[in-house]
This record gives structure tokens, C-alpha cells and sequence, in this order.
């Protein structure tokens, strides 16, 4: 079972649960078009390369075949892949372009295939990919054809957009679509409860409470239920700790900054449900995950994204649940977000660059991103897409769009593994050994902060 969104929602969209990985902290910053290509966010935490692509290959006159690759997901998902593609060839005849995802660990067979140089023209680029991809000069520099073709970054979300730029804004990879949190509610709880639907204006304390009113205890953790299950994840806690005026590390990456008042306070409300024992870790209760315990009725709320919606249809058809948007931090007045994306890339040595170009264009353009959203997998990164009326028609999705205002891409950099184990074990810390909040995250930042300095480039 999943473990946490960033091991899931992206990976492979929405459409699969199963299949886990994911995503770098973003702004709202523009973007421009610049010296050699188009520049997005210049805050990234991934080096440049030291060399790369500063002008777009001509286009080919003959015709050409591009291999097409990414992680293999649901076979509903990989058709989705396939007609994009049919698509795209139909409309551009002399190009033929070949699927072939790859099945199992697709991190670790991608490094097989960069190191023996039999790489795929076009392939999905996960975040971790793209930090160790980019300035090892294997993905293709993407800004010269968007300044080329007139395709602006700023058209994409910056806190997906981000993720695969490279610290002067170049751009060495396209978001394909992402996902985000929203507060899921079962329906029949509250009004048993005698609680109204949560809103927009809902406030931590807002929470506390209804959880509070949800939790029916037997004394029995197996037969209890909870007001809430929420997991010792850095990809959940980072929602809070973001409204609560916090960041995870400094601007520059250098250093831990959760610790910090606001990370403390943040650290504090979100382990105060297993203090008051209106909350549970899912393996408390001996779920997999978040959305198992919620569909077998054993928490009322949880924060989950849109992967939740076949997974609820599909497992747990009979629940009756809604989509909130998160609450505010008490402290600050403000919600705060964590998106979760991968990116279509190409490889800096393919024969065909214009070609593959191409396809990442079609593949992150609006004709396709559409298609992908009326089929229910994932939210469009491209921003025109945001007034669809696929959002009104389906108001949980319209939730979930709204955290990309408020978004920050879960993903710190080089040390984005080192950040999410330490805030994992310092939220189990707090909550199985009573360890003081301070102490716990402390700890986790003396670590990650170590990890950073072995690993610093010269």
C-alpha cells in the first residue's frame, strides 16, 4: 500500500494507487524569456549543468521514430499514453513515436539505461531524476524550443514548473500533471455528529474540535473511531508547517529551517490528536495507509489527494465523502499546500531533439492535458485549463486545483530522501516516545543539516 503521496500521487497520476513516487518548493515567481531559451523560476536547488544545448536542433525533413518511455501504471492510464501519442502522430505524420513503459523499479532501471547510454528519446522524469539528471548534462536543455515556439513557463504552475528547472531558470523538464491535499470527510460521520461540512474558513482549531466530536472510543484501537488518522510524514506535516509561516529548509537549501517557532507550532498541532487520542497513525490500526483506514470507516477525516477518488469508487463505492479544502493555521490565518508532479523530459544525446521536442510539446500542451483531465487522472499543469468546466462538474477536483495557489512542491534538493525520513522520525518520536517537540525536530535538523554539508558540492 502507498506511504505516503510523494511515493504515490505523481508517480502515476491519479489513476493508480498503487505505484508510489514525488515532487521542490515553489513560488509564484514569473518567468521571462532570457539569453538563450525561455527561463522559468530562477530558486531551484538543482545545479546547472556545465554544459548543454544553448540553441533548438532545426527540424528534421526525413522521417524519424522517437522512443517514448515512463513507469508502467494502470492499463486505463498507459491507453490514456498511447492515443495522446496516436494523436500527436496523426498529426504529425513523418513522426512515429513508440511506447514502451518500463514495468517494476523505474528509477533504478532508468540509471541502468542513462549509464549504459541506451536511453529512451523521450521518458518521464521524477523529481530525485531530475536533480541527479540535470547537471550530470543527460536531459536536453527543453528553454530554447519554448522561446522558440513561444512556449512561456509561466504557463505552467511554478511550484511544478520548479521542480525541473536548474538554478538559472533553464528548463530541462515539463510537468505532465500533478496532485495536492485536500481534508477528506466522511459525510455520514458529520451529520451523525451533528456537524456541518468544513468550509473554506475552517481554522486548526476548527479541526481539533470536529475530531474531537468524530472520536468514538471503545478503548479497543482495533474497534475505536477516530477523528482523524494522520501518518508521521514529512509529506503530510509540511502542509502545516508551510501555513504556519514555515519552510522546510533555508532559500538556498543549505540549511534545515523547520525547527524553527513556526515549525515547532506546527510540529505541536499536528501530533496534538495522539495526545488527545482523537487521531492514529494507519498502522495503529492496522491499515496500510490513510485511505484504507478511511474506507473501512476508521477515521472520519484524512488529508489525501485526488488519488482517492478511484480508489474510493473502485474499493469503497458505498462511502459517502466530500473534498475540503485544507484549514488555516490558527496562528498565521493562512492554508498552505503540498503538490506532488513529474515532468515529460528528453535525453541530451537522442539523434531526434526536434522530434522529441515535439512530443513533449503535444504531450504538456492543453489538447492533451484536457483529454488526461476529462478522463479523471490528474489536475493540468498548464493554467489555462483552471476555468474548465470539468471543475464545476466535478467540485472535489476544483478543491484540489485550488492548492496550487497555495502550493509548495514537496521536494528539498539533493537532500530531499534525508528530509523526509528525519521529519518522519521525528513525528514518531514525538508521538510514540514523548519526545519534546523541540528536541525532536532539532534532531532531525542537526542530521539533515550534516547530510548537507558531507554531500555539499565543492
Amino acid at each position: 500500500m502507498p506511504l505516503s503521496p510523494r511515493r504515490l500521487a505523481s508517480t502515476v497520476g491519479i489513476g493508480l494507487v498503487l505505484i508510489m513516487m514525488l515532487a521542490a518548493c515553489g513560488n509564484n515567481s514569473g518567468s521571462g524569456t532570457t539569453g538563450a531559451g525561455a527561463k522559468g523560476p530562477q530558486n531551484s536547488l538543482i545545479n546547472c549543468p556545465t554544459s548543454t544545448n544553448g540553441t533548438a536542433a532545426a527540424p528534421e525533413s526525413g522521417d524519424v521514430t522517437i522512443n517514448v518511455s515512463g513507469f508502467a501504471s494502470t492499463p486505463a492510464e498507459d491507453a490514456l499514453v498511447q492515443k495522446g501519442l496516436n494523436d500527436f502522430m496523426a498529426a504529425n505524420p513523418h513522426i512515429k513515436v513508440t511506447w514502451n513503459p518500463i514495468p517494476g523499479d523505474y528509477p533504478t532501471k532508468m540509471r541502468a539505461n542513462i549509464a549504459s547510454g541506451n536511453v529512451p528519446d523521450v521518458f518521464y522524469v521524477q523529481p530525485p531524476m531530475g536533480q541527479e539528471y540535470t547537471p550530470a548534462g543527460k536531459l536536453l536543455n527543453l528553454s530554447p524550443y519554448m522561446a522558440r515556439d513561444n512556449v512561456d513557463p509561466s504557463s505552467f504552475y511554478s511550484a511544478l514548473q520548479q521542480t525541473f528547472d536548474c538554478k538559472d531558470g533553464s528548463v530541462f523538464g515539463i510537468p505532465k500533471d500533478w496532485n495536492s491535499l485536500g481534508l477528506i470527510y466522511n459525510k455520514t460521520m458529520f451529520a451523525a455528529a451533528g456537524l456541518q461540512a468544513p468550509t473554506a474558513d475552517w481554522t486548526w482549531t476548527d479541526l481539533q474540535n470536529a475530531a474531537q466530536k468524530l472520536t468514538k472510543s471503545t478503548g479497543n484501537a482495533a474497534t475505536s473511531v477516530y477523528g482523524i488518522a494522520l501518518p508521521s510524514d514529512a509529506s503530510r506535516w509540511g502542509a502545516f508547517l508551510y501555513a504556519n509561516g514555515g519552510t522546510m529548509l533555508s532559500s538556498d537549501g543549505k540549511k534545515a529551517s523547520f525547527n524553527n517557532a513556526a515549525g515547532i507550532a506546527a510540529a505541536q498541532f499536528y501530533t496534538s490528536f495522539h495526545t488527545n487520542k482523537t487521531g492514529v497513525r494507519p498502522a495503529d490500526i492496522g491499515a496500510g495507509w490513510d485511505g484504507e483506514a478511511f474506507g473501512k470507516g476508521q477515521v472520519a477525516m484524512t488529508f489525501e489527494g485526488g488519488w482517492m477518488i478511484p480508489f474510493m469508487t473502485s474499493t469503497y463505492p458505498k462511502i459517502d465523502y466530500g473534498i475540503a479544502p485544507l484549514p488555516k493555521s490558527t496562528s498565521t490565518s493562512q492554508s498552505a499546500n503540498l503538490v506532488y508532479t513529474n515532468a515529460w523530459g528528453a535525453y541530451a544525446g537522442t539523434k531526434h531533439p526536434d522530434a522529441a521536442w515535439k512530443v513533449i510539446q503535444y504531450m504538456t500542451g492543453a489538447t492533451y492535458e484536457k483529454q488526461v483531465l476529462d478522463a479523471g487522472f490528474a489536475l493540468p499543469s498548464i493554467k489555462s485549463l483552471s476555468t474548465d468546466p470539468y471543475f464545476t462538474q466535478n467540485p472535489g477536483f476544483g478543491v484540489l486545483l485550488q492548492g496550487a495557489e497555495s502550493g509548495h512542491a514537496d521536494f528539498y534538493g539533493a537532500a530531499d530522501t534525508e528530509v523526509h525520513t528525519d521529519v518522519a522520525n521525528a513525528l514518531d518520536a514525538i508521538v510514540l516516545k514523548n519526545t519534546p517537540v523541540d528536541q525532536a525536530l532539532n534532531d532531525a535538523a542537526n542530521k539533515v543539516n550534516t547530510f548537507i554539508q558531507q554531500n555539499e558540492a565543492p
